[in-house]
């Protein structure tokens, strides 16, 4: 009966070791720098996917004419293929 207790007590242990051990590890120079250059990273890159979400935005609608003519250029081209399947 002894062994079960061991094995339920280690069990138990286990995951407040683990989180520990990591922040622990997590809490060192080394690991803070490079935590904050992948922060950096990610910030720009967030940053950038804005501004070309924008840039997008500001196109089409500068554009709107061209935008509506590919549409309608679209539409139209998807109605001839239909069309021309029914026929053949």
């Amino acid at each position: 009966m002894e062994k079960f207790k061991t094995d339920l007590v280690v069990k138990r242990l286990i995951t407040p070791l683990t989180v520990w051990a990591l922040t622990r590890l997590l809490e060192t120079k080394r690991a803070k720098r490079t935590l904050q250059q992948v922060d950096a990273r990610a910030y720009v890159t967030r940053k950038n996917a804005a501004k070309a979400i924008q840039r997008r935005v500001r196109n089409v609608r500068d554009n709107r004419v061209w935008l509506v003519a590919g549409a309608a250029a679209f539409a139209l081209g998807i109605g001839l293929m239909v069309r021309a399947t029914r026929k053949g």
